[in-house]
């Protein structure tokens, strides 16, 4: 009998659809977006209309998702205003991309990085990026053939390119407030861009399209001083930074040779900085290291020449160390260490670097820098011999 009624208490425990009207109350969140409209805030969020296939009123005409925006002093106000137009409660218990307009960026971020700290009902791992030259929540209208959710599309390339390229870093929120809680350095954050229009972008015929009209698109670093939105990285630049910061998953590089052109790619890279102080003068050493191959080769290159080899290794080399002086450069001129320098300087020397951590950014063009870059070519097939290899 004890085993009947345990039985019965854990069906009606597990019984699955008993909280199925409440979970429909809810509007799913799954993208947020900031912008400015004078001196208010704008908060969007897109919500995920949930799809009515399998019932009688269902209207093929509907949309997948919806925008809400609400305006107001505070990002809080700004919210409530949302909840005003809402059919229902908003749930930020699963949205995977946060969008900070460039205008909110330059007038700081701290105000929205302590809102969705504080904030009970939202995750803290989505990812964060910036919209340049155009409003964040536009970046959450556009849809595309293979994915008809915008945030699923943004969240997608930031973690599919972040693995391909070296000019993207994923930035996830709790990595974002691990950079600002920690002294001696600053951030930088990817920007996306929206190329072609908005309206097209947001139609239903752009999602029919199979070359549409409009899509979105991760571009180069945003780069930060205290909290506030100080520059663009170019490509190169970006690049630069990502290879000091060891934020490189892959990296391909073109480099010229003679009369073409051959295309290494490197899975296997690392930055190893080190720092020393000697007579009170600050010294950092960065060694970069690892192996690459050749992936494309246009024009007579002959690779099975060892000295063909050394040259084509020493561009290589070459092209690297130009990249992150110009992340160099960049960081000296807007006076931002995003590099992470100070971070070290205070594990190292935390004397020193309390001492001068008031003026840090302002005297980084007082320190000097050593690159040194040694990535080993480890492919030395020429392609006539692949080809050969090929038809055996």
């Amino acid at each position: 009998m004890k085993k009947i009624i345990l039985s019965l208490i854990l069906l009606l425990t597990l019984s699955g659809c008993w909280n199925y009207n409440e979970l429909n109350e809810f509007s799913i969140v799954s993208g947020v977006a900031l912008d400015k409209s004078g001196d208010e805030y704008e908060m969007s969020v897109l919500i995920s209309n949930s799809p009515k296939s399998n019932s009688s009123d269902s209207n093929s005409s509907e949309s997948q998702v919806v925008v809400y925006s609400g305006k107001g002093k505070s990002i809080f106000s700004a919210l409530k205003q949302i909840g005003l137009i809402s059919p229902s409660e908003l749930y930020f218990g699963s949205f995977s991309v946060l969008v900070i307009s460039e205008e909110v960026a330059k007038d700081g971020i701290n105000n929205a990085i302590d809102f969705f700290v504080r904030y009970p009902n939202s995750r803290k791992n989505f990812y964060v990026v910036l919209s340049k030259n155009s409003k964040a929540k536009d970046t959450l209208k556009i849809m595309t053939p293979l994915s008809s959710f915008p945030s699923q599309k943004i969240t997608d390339n930031v973690k599919s390119t972040t693995e391909l390229q070296g000019i993207i870093a994923s930035k996830n929120f709790n990595d974002l407030l691990s950079t600002i809680l920690t002294p001696g350095t600053e951030l930088s954050i990817n920007c996306i861009e929206i190329v072609g229009d908005v309206e097209e972008g947001s139609s239903k015929e752009n999602i029919e399209s199979s070359e549409p009209k409009t899509y979105t698109k991760l571009g180069n670093l945003g780069i930060f001083k205290d909290d506030k939105l100080v520059d663009w990285a170019s490509r190169d630049e970006s690049l630069g930074i990502n290879i000091i910061k060891g934020a490189i998953s892959e990296m391909f590089l073109d480099i010229e040779y003679e009369d073409g052109y051959v295309v290494i790619d490197s899975t296997s890279f690392s930055s190893d900085v080190k720092v020393k102080i000697k007579n009170d003068k600050p010294t950092i050493n960065i060694n970069l290291s690892g192996e690459a191959r050749i992936i494309e080769v246009k024009g007579d290159v002959d690779l099975e020449n060892s000295k063909v080899i050394d040259e084509i290794q020493k561009k290589v080399n070459k092209k690297i160390k130009k990249r992150v002086e110009q992340a160099i450069q960049l960081a000296i001129e807007n006076k931002t260490d995003v590099f992470g320098f100070g971070q070290i300087f205070y594990q190292e020397y935390p004397k020193y670097f309390e001492k001068n951590k008031n003026n840090w950014n302002d005297n980084l063009d007082k320190i000097k820098i050593n690159i040194k870059s040694d990535l080993m070519l480890k492919n030395k097939v020429s392609s006539k011999t692949s080809l050969e290899e090929i038809n055996d």
